[in-house]
């Protein structure tokens, strides 16, 4: 997938929108950018810079219209309020070694009638200025609609969506910690600009099989219990099992709930995600195994798998 690329960046001057259309409409007003990069390297500084030119185009417009109405007697009506900000309706998105994934922002905007531009990108560093490894902007920035809709007199209700190829988009460095940089200027007197509004997690999608043999089992003979933690490597794009993890050993009755009877390490070289238990055949029983996740990985459980015992 090719980088998306910009010609030309607005230079912090208005947005091509008529003044006079700002200050009467009332209500969100898209940017007029064109696409911004969604690559690391360089084009994590272009989309940055692009941004950034947003937030100048918003700020210019803001400046041209009508002063703004009084504070309110108490001041708290005369700053802009981003909240309920969400990734996927929580903290994290997974991804596959394959298929694109959509990872959806939601936020609220409050604190004026009026909305110049509010917009999320994602990104991933120690900082913009020197630690800068990934920067994407949404979809919504690159095909020029505003990502807004006014929900009530003062409130917007945002969506950002974003597209990941792992194939094009990343490697295994990007699994982790996640920001979400993130503007919105009303026509309160006070704006927001915040490079990390939230902090997420982009975790490689995980998978982990189970199977339990001999079945049919004689009573008093050995099971033998066999799964593999398997992730996504985003520089391979297949799957690898994941080595020296915990998972935890579930077993239950035909009608009971699960329960953890035991915990192991997977295992390394060939036998890599590979984890192997033994129990003897009593009763009939089900047995699963489960891994509880980390930071670059989300938890996974196991399909069941019960044992006839005669």
């Amino acid at each position: 997938m090719p980088q998306h690329s910009r010609s030309k960046l607005t230079s912090g001057k208005k947005v091509i929108l008529g003044v006079s259309a700002l200050a009467a409409s009332g209500v969100a007003v898209g940017l007029l950018v064109t696409p911004s990069a969604t690559a690391g390297g360089t084009g994590a500084a272009e989309a940055l810079e692009q941004s950034k030119a947003a937030v100048a185009d918003a700020s210019d417009a803001k400046d041209a219209a009508p002063k703004p109405r009084a504070l309110a007697a108490d001041g708290t009506a005369d700053a802009t309020v981003v909240s309920g900000i969400t990734v996927n309706g929580g903290n994290s998105a997974q991804v596959g070694t394959t298929n694109t994934q959509t990872i959806t922002v939601k936020w609220t905007v409050g604190g004026g009638s009026k909305l110049y531009g509010s917009h999320a990108s994602i990104w991933r560093g120690t900082d913009q200025d020197s630690g800068l490894k990934q920067y994407m902007n949404s979809e919504q920035f690159d095909a020029d609609t505003d990502p807004c809709v006014q929900s009530g007199e003062a409130t917007f209700s945002c969506k950002a969506t974003f597209k990941i190829d792992p194939e094009y988009d990343l490697k295994n460095e990007d699994a982790g910690a996640w920001k979400i940089d993130l503007y919105a200027i009303t026509e309160a007197t006070t704006d927001v600009r915040t490079e990390n509004a939230k902090t997420w997690y982009l975790k490689r999608w995980s998978r982990l099989s189970n199977n339990a043999a001999p079945e049919p089992v004689a009573k008093g003979k050995k099971i033998t219990i066999t799964g593999k933690l398997e992730r996504a490597n985003w520089d391979t794009h297949k799957y690898a099992g994941y080595t020296q993890q915990t998972v935890r050993l579930q077993e239950r009755s035909l009608t009971g709930s699960y329960a953890t009877t035991s915990s192991h390490s997977t295992g390394t070289g060939s036998l890599a995600g590979v984890e192997k238990q033994t129990r003897t055949a009593t009763t009939d029983r089900c047995y699963r195994y489960k891994f509880e996740g980390t930071s670059t990985t989300p938890p996974v459980t196991a399909t069941g798998d019960c044992v006839d015992v005669r």
